[in-house]
């Protein structure tokens, strides 16, 4: 009903209990889907691809409300505050965050952008949720846009109208979440002009559709009105949209669309009803059924192909690879530097969406922060200004426990300022959602960080906490100088070609025999040791190594080569071994080799030390660690000091081997100490 007693009741709740009542929405949607997701990802387990009809419950997470407030704020508000300083406002937004202190040089390219920040108009703010769930982002940009209005001389009713008109987009694949977002902000403006609902102001709040029921035949009877002109122009820019639609859902904001001339489009979308006689018609071709779908189509094409002042929205998470083929197909066609997640992707596609000097605020997972996979995203990132952060890693949503979720949530301008300092809010050590928001309201754990030093790191990971000296070590040359590595050896088939040395006869282990001790990582231990298994070595496994499509075997100038070892999957603690020159090693026991041996014992110091244990959790935050981490790791050698830490380091890998050996899985046991 238009004017329903429910509108009324809207009418009178107060502020902070709508916003409430937005959230157990939101919540409650989630959960209804809940036996939708398992079984989703049950069929996943079983390497069923997710569907255009599962993605929404796979991936549908609410967003924590003071991080809806902390990216509305730092976005939306930002752009307002430094163009219309306002301290009522400013004092209001409590998750607002201030801007770093800057050079002097870097203010006043700051004062221009606010120059042109001054003559934003409320009503020409643009702003767009693309994965907008059940519309707690638009909901609270909804309020955030009132103060602006109402700061501006603005009478509220008319804000509410205008907001609805002029400034809030929203997007889903979902259609039912597309509802409740339609109906949350619907009810929000309700609360400011009771006659809302009878004003026939439609919010630009659209769930996907598709064109493929649409058919040439359909459009056969449009656009009777227009000019030849307009109609050949028409018809040309429709059957674009048209294609550029087709299996929409599959895709939703990722997709790209060409502007056209939209009202001419709209002018177009409208079908004949009679004859040249006056005869009513009923629509042979479709086109009254038609007419509306593609009037839908117009409305989401046009809110695809424009950009926004502030983007603002927390994407869905998956792994592309999970996707059906269409969507992996046009991710890696048009999205190949953040083709591995969708989150990803949508850090891409938003930025995209974003205005030059506009905002882009999002949380997602923050492995683009770090992985050797987003090196080329992070690239991108780098090129434009990211504002704030407020890093939250694990448990940052009270629905998700242990360590898989960690996420960042992060306000970026599209704008370069060279060394702009960016203010970041490291809420990691919390483990609880109430946790990290009282860690961000206390000002705890802040850093101001140049946001160019972090390509003066190997794989420019987004370390803001390093301090000037650790970035310094850097320029020196690195462990990748020093030594070389040619991959690992690939059994194909590890059942058949690995043993326990204790499985095979003790006289057909050797460096010349059938089988040869190897490396394949292990527990945490430093200097020696964990050598416990052998690798089939023989004629007939090495051909199989070579040729099998699996298997790989290492090329021979690395074989039977005194080495350092380390285990691919590292716990908190990282050691490094000694590979003898006896013993080969497997893709778990990663493995490099020092090309002046002279240097072996102090780069083998150097990587046990405390130091590269810092130094390793700057430029990777996963548990894998491969040679190209490794390698990044600098070298600084005193030459007064190297002679007395190599024989220390012979001296450690001497009582590693004691230990080592006084155990019976050890090759070279030969009784327990204590007898």
């Amino acid at each position: 009903k238009q004017d329903s007693v429910l509108g009324h009741m809207v009418a009178d709740i107060p502020e902070e209990d709508w916003q409430n009542a937005v959230q157990i929405i939101g919540w409650l949607y989630q959960y209804y889907n809940t036996e939708l997701k398992d079984d989703t990802f049950a069929l996943l387990k079983k390497n069923v691809k997710i569907t255009k009809e599962r993605i929404p419950s796979a991936t549908q997470l609410f967003t924590p409300d003071w991080i809806v407030r902390y990216m509305v704020e730092n976005s939306l508000g930002r752009l307002w505050l430094e163009g219309h300083p306002n301290a009522e406002l400013h004092d209001g937004w409590k998750y607002y965050l201030d801007e770093a202190e800057q050079e002097p040089e870097v203010e006043a390219q700051l004062a221009k952008l606010r120059e042109e920040y001054k003559i934003i108009k409320p009503e020409e703010i643009k702003v767009i949720d693309p994965c907008m769930g059940s519309g707690h982002i638009l909901v609270y940009a909804f309020d955030v846009l009132m103060q602006i209005y109402t700061s501006a001389g603005w009478d509220q009713r008319e804000a509410a109208q205008s907001i609805l008109k002029n400034n809030l987009y929203g997007l889903d694949i979902d259609d039912r979440a597309a509802q409740l977002a339609y109906f949350a902000v619907m009810m929000k403006a309700r609360q400011y002009d009771r006659r809302l609902l009878t004003r026939g102001i439609q919010p630009h709040i659209y769930a996907f559709a598709e064109s493929n029921t649409i058919t040439t035949a359909t459009l056969h009877d449009m656009g009777i009105t227009l000019s030849q002109d307009e109609y050949d122009t028409a018809v040309k820019q429709v059957l674009r949209l048209l294609d550029e639609l087709w299996d929409a859902k599959e895709y939703g904001s990722i997709l790209t669309v060409t502007p056209c001339d939209w009202d001419l489009l709209r002018r177009f979308a409208v079908p004949r009803t009679e004859d040249e006689g006056g005869q009513q018609l009923f629509g042979i071709h479709g086109e009254q059924i038609a007419a509306p779908l593609l009037q839908r189509l117009i409305n989401i094409g046009e809110a695809l192909s424009q950009q926004y002042d502030v983007v603002v929205t927390n994407p869905p998470y998956m792994a592309v690879s999970n996707a059906g083929a269409k969507v992996n197909d046009y991710v890696k066609k048009n999205f190949p530097d953040s083709k591995a997640d969708l989150f990803a992707v949508f850090i891409e596609r938003c930025g995209q969406m974003t205005k030059k000097n506009g905002y882009q605020a999002m949380i997602t997972q923050h492995a683009w922060m770090f992985l050797s996979s987003f090196e080329k995203l992070r690239a991108k990132l780098l090129a434009v200004d990211i504002v704030n952060m407020a890093h939250l890693g694990a448990r940052a949503f009270e629905e998700i426990g242990g360590e898989v979720v960690q996420t960042t949530s992060f306000v970026i301008r599209k704008s370069r300022i060279a060394d702009y300092k960016g203010e970041y809010c490291r809420l990691i050590e919390p483990t609880s959602q109430q946790g990290k928001e009282d860690m961000f309201l206390s000002g705890e754990n802040r850093y101001a960080a140049v946001q160019s030093n972090f390509s003066k790191i190997p794989g420019s990971p987004v370390t803001y906490w390093v301090s000037e000296k650790e970035i310094n070590l850097f320029k020196n040359k690195n462990i990748g100088d020093i030594a070389i590595s040619d991959g690992q050896n690939i059994t194909g088939d590890n059942e058949r070609f690995l043993r326990l040395f204790w499985e095979v006869p003790s006289n057909s282990i050797g460096k010349s025999k059938k089988w040869v001790l190897c490396a394949r990582g292990g527990a945490y231990r430093k200097w020696y040791g964990n050598i416990e298994e052998v690798i089939d070595w023989s004629v007939m496994a090495r051909e199989h190594y070579k040729h099998d499509r699996i298997a790989r075997i290492v090329p021979e100038y690395i074989r039977f080569r005194k080495g350092i070892s380390w285990s691919r999957i590292a716990s908190a603690n990282i050691g490094f071994r000694l590979l003898q020159d006896s013993e080969l090693f497997e893709k778990t026991g990663v493995s490099i080799f020092i090309k002046d041996m002279s240097e072996f014992s102090f780069v083998l110091a150097l990587l046990n030390s405390s130091v590269t244990k810092k130094l390793m959790k700057l430029i990777t935050q996963v548990i894998t660690l491969q040679v190209r981490d490794v390698f990044s790791i600098p070298v600084v050698a005193d030459k007064e000091y190297k002679g007395r830490i190599s024989q220390i380091t012979d001296r450690c890998i001497l009582l590693s081997k004691n230990d080592w050996d006084s155990y019976e899985t050890s090759w070279d046991f030969e009784r327990n100490p204590l007898v």
